[in-house]
């Protein structure tokens, strides 16, 4: 290819030759030194223009990817003529059919700058007929290309150029491996080092420049121009253009060879389901183009409204391709809904929309039954279910009914998974003489459950109250399940408040202040000792 240099402003062509004079005085005595034969090499093509010769990236067995200046003149008019497109890989002395055009695709007002080169030099050749045999997978995206450019990565240059300064373009492709490198001059464009004993010469032009990721054989772009080995410079340098950075023109190109560019998506199911977490599955064909996928999800069930969407894996190639991801922080016990998207250079597709329910839901409460009320205290009881979230349990106290005021709130504990659980809490500290609502409650990240409200009263005695034991018992709400045997006697600092009839079993309150009793139950398994305050006036 002729050497280039390029202006950033496309002004009087006399600038230009005075920024670009030093790079063309004179020219090694050889091309591609260093590289070696690219003989049966599919990704390149050699096209000729006339007496003009160049090359090209085979990208689709219609589409060939060049140099905008191999096909467009200094007045900016693309050509008609007849260009006859080789074979890709071959030696056009042994295999001499060629194939020509049915359409250039080039950017408005691209001309081609006397001998030098300026921004949006590329092309798309649509080939009135098919080459077969291409090996190029797919393009590079220009994130791709960048991140290759910063890592300096060692790519591959391809086509049938000089391999002399003043000779002809070769019969035969060639290759060299050289390394991009960073701070490319316009957008859409890369640059590679070269030295004065190797790199592209004149007819490389328009050919690929092309890298190996994995098992696919990735287009990073087109050959534009050069410094160095056929012209003189003191850093030599080539300059190249992403076809990816040109997605008009791509879709052009695949819309007028009927190509499928776009993606084809289908949603899968949601596997892997649990309370706050689903893993999303879909299956992409990328058509050859690096595509990027995605799940978009909500609670509505044509996604309207506020939806949340994640990126999953970028594909390529053209089979079917599973691709997943986890969306995570879901309410339980929730239906969502959800579809795949993928995205490549032709546009956007999604997917039907599926759905999937969350594991668990709202706690399931069950309020039990207040007991061993005494004067200022009181113990209550509730049944919890976590329905599979983890969930926490606790009991509400309050002196109004709807319990817009709270005086008392108790953690009974924690239950997980299907577990269910009978759970107590002791509140203390009460007011004598006054009625409270109780009620218990759970909340998990479902939100909170409440169960049914009820009421106790805490007991204040007038002096000389007499009671049975039986009559004190029933006063207190104490839960005389499974009991065997029961002793209830005033602890020693109480006497003087009150004093139990061991004759006649009867517990008589004889001054103001607190009767604090000793209640031994004895069960069939066990002994249950505890201590109860009853207020007297």
């Amino acid at each position: 290819m002729p050497s280039k240099c390029r202006a950033v402003i496309r002004t009087a062509v006399v600038s230009i030759v005075a920024v670009c004079a030093s790079l063309v005085t004179s020219a090694p005595t050889n091309a591609v030194v260093g590289g070696t034969s690219a003989l049966g090499n599919n990704a390149v093509v050699r096209v000729l223009n006339g007496s003009s010769s160049c090359s090209g990236a085979l990208w689709t067995s219609r589409i060939v990817v060049t140099a905008g200046h191999c096909v467009v003149n200094s007045s900016g008019t693309v050509t008609t003529s007849p260009i006859s497109v080789f074979a890709p890989g071959v030696s056009t002395q042994q295999s001499p059919q060629t194939v020509t055009q049915s359409q250039i695709i080039v950017v408005d007002g691209f001309r081609k700058f006397s001998d030098f080169s300026q921004p949006d030099d590329i092309a798309f050749i649509v080939l009135s007929s098919e080459l077969s045999g291409g090996t190029i997978t797919r393009l590079a995206t220009v994130d791709e290309v960048s991140a290759w450019s910063r890592d300096g990565r060692l790519v591959t240059f391809l086509g049938y150029g000089r391999t002399s300064p003043s000779g002809p373009s070769s019969p035969t492709p060639n290759q060299i491996n050289q390394p991009l490198s960073f701070g490319s001059p316009w957008p859409g464009s890369f640059t590679a080092s070269q030295t004065a004993t190797t790199g592209i010469c004149s007819g490389d032009s328009g050919g690929p420049v092309i890298t190996q990721v994995g098992n696919e054989i990735v287009l990073i772009g087109i050959n534009s121009a050069a410094s160095g080995p056929c012209s003189p410079s003191s850093r030599p340098s080539m300059t190249g253009f992403v076809p990816s950075a040109f997605p008009a023109l791509v879709k052009l190109a695949l819309d007028a060879t009927n190509s499928v560019a776009l993606p084809t998506v289908t949603t899968a199911s949601a596997v892997g389901v649990r309370t706050t977490s689903a893993v999303l599955t879909g299956t992409v064909i990328a058509s050859n183009l690096l595509t990027t996928t995605s799940f978009t999800y909500g609670l509505q069930p044509d996604l309207s409204g506020a939806t949340t969407t994640i990126e999953a894996t970028k594909v390529s190639g053209n089979a079917p391709t599973a691709f997943e991801v986890a969306a995570i922080d879901l309410v339980p016990g929730t239906t969502y809904y959800f579809r795949a998207n993928a995205t490549n250079l032709a546009g956007t597709v999604s997917g039907a929309i599926a759905s999937f329910t969350t594991l668990g839901g709202l706690p399931i409460v069950t309020s039990g039954a207040a007991s061993s009320v005494a004067s200022d205290s009181v113990v209550v009881t509730g049944t919890f279910g976590a329905n599979s979230a983890s969930t926490q349990a606790f009991f509400q106290l309050s002196t109004v009914a709807d319990f817009s005021t709270v005086v008392g709130s108790i953690v009974a504990g924690d239950i997980i998974g299907e577990e269910v659980a009978t759970l107590s809490a002791s509140f203390s500290g009460l007011t004598p003489g006054t009625t409270y609502f109780w009620r218990a409650a759970a909340t998990n990240a479902a939100g909170t459950a409440v169960g049914a409200a009820f009421t106790f009263a805490t007991p204040l005695f007038e002096r000389q109250t007499s009671l049975s034991t039986t009559a004190l018992l029933n006063t207190l709400a104490v839960d005389r399940t499974d009991v065997r045997k029961i002793v209830v006697a005033p602890v020693a600092k109480s006497r003087q408040q009150c004093t139990l009839n061991t004759r006649t079993n009867r517990l008589t309150l004889t001054k103001p202040g607190i009767c604090r009793l000793k209640l031994t139950l004895t069960k069939s398994s066990s002994t249950v000792v505890g201590f109860i305050n009853l207020a007297i006036r």
